[in-house]
């Protein structure tokens, strides 16, 4: 029987200060998988990156990421085109795994007989071509090819942008068709606002309901440029310009009473930038009128919630609830 005595034990031994550092590194990439930028990292880790020298502590991160690297993890930097290199995120790239089937020659000649058994279907034509794209000699040769699609695809109109930003530049109406209505809707565009990096909006008075609204710029398509000027005479402010969840429209505006806690707190005032909120002593009261929009958040991260008021408190678990009981049925 095997005994203790078989297997050496490694001898224990205190961690030295550069070898805290590197854990305590490596332990925040994995927490955080969207990454961490260099002004984060010496917000979560003041103890190692927040001497009063900046340019010291950028080279010292450097270093024990690149020490990271040599023990084998992949880490990356996302670059998502902020101006300055404090912004730009570090990530830990996780290895990829082949999920790809392998067949043998055997299981491949199987398959071909199956599925040319009897004429086959398009669908059967599409996977065979997919199955045997190495192995093309396997096909049957009495198989037959399916039919050309001689139908023309509908290319989408790519001529809508440059609609909307030649409306933009001469301050003149369009008529659009948007998403699936079947209305038709006179606006008058006034500006173009990327969210995020891919997300695109127009900004525009809508006639219709005379007031400034935001259409997503894909699911429009301009049925008519008008050569009418405008009637409105807005002036965009920074409240149109603020995208934040928690200012959307759902309900009258709330205000909630919200503790953290504060091993999160950096990250909750991330999320909060933008939003309407004040701090009072360690309580932060944030009104909205999209309460939902803080779901995401603590369900993310459930530890950070300290105190909150009962009313939402029930809301939340209300919500937590239902989709529990929906995982049920997956």
């Amino acid at each position: 029987m095997t005994s203790f005595e078989d297997f050496p034990m490694i001898e224990v031994k205190k961690m030295n200060e550069t070898e805290v550092r590197l854990f305590a590194l490596l332990f925040n990439l994995l927490r955080e998988p969207k990454g961490i930028s260099f002004q984060k990292f010496r917000n979560i880790m003041p103890r190692f990156y927040k001497n009063e020298d900046i340019e010291s502590d950028r080279k010292k991160l450097y270093r024990d990421l690149n020490q990271l690297k040599t023990l084998g993890f992949n880490i990356k930097v996302a670059q998502f085109g902020y101006q300055s290199e404090d912004y730009f995120p570090y990530y830990l790239e996780k290895e990829s795994i082949d999920r790809t089937l392998k067949f043998t020659k055997e299981e491949l000649e199987y398959l071909s007989r199956v599925l040319f058994a009897t004429e086959p279907s398009q669908e059967g034509i599409s996977l065979s071509q997919k199955l045997f794209s190495h192995h093309l000699d396997l096909i049957p040769k009495f198989a037959k090819q399916p039919k050309e699609n001689i139908e023309t695809e509908v290319t989408p109109d790519s001529s809508h942008t440059e609609k909307i930003l030649q409306a933009i530049k001469d301050k003149r109406a369009l008529t659009i068709q948007y998403g699936f209505e079947e209305k038709e809707r006179t606006i008058e565009p006034y500006r173009l606002v990327r969210k995020n990096t891919t997300d695109f909006y127009l900004l525009a008075y809508d006639r219709g309901k005379k007031s400034l609204r935001r259409f997503i710029l894909p699911k429009i398509t301009v049925k008519k440029e008008s050569k009418e000027e405008f009637h409105s005479n807005l002036k965009i402010t920074k409240e149109d310009l603020n995208f934040h969840p928690l200012l959307l429209s759902k309900h009258p505006e709330i205000e909630i009473p919200i503790q953290i806690h504060p091993e999160y707190e950096d990250r909750w005032k991330l999320f909060l930038e933008g939003a309407n909120f004040e701090k009072v002593e360690n309580e932060y009261r944030v009104k909205t009128t999209n309460q939902n929009a803080l779901f995401q958040f603590f369900v993310l991260s459930p530890e950070a919630l300290v105190v909150t008021s009962e009313d939402w408190k029930k809301t939340f678990q209300s919500y937590t609830k239902h989709w529990e009981d929906l995982y049920q049925f997956v």
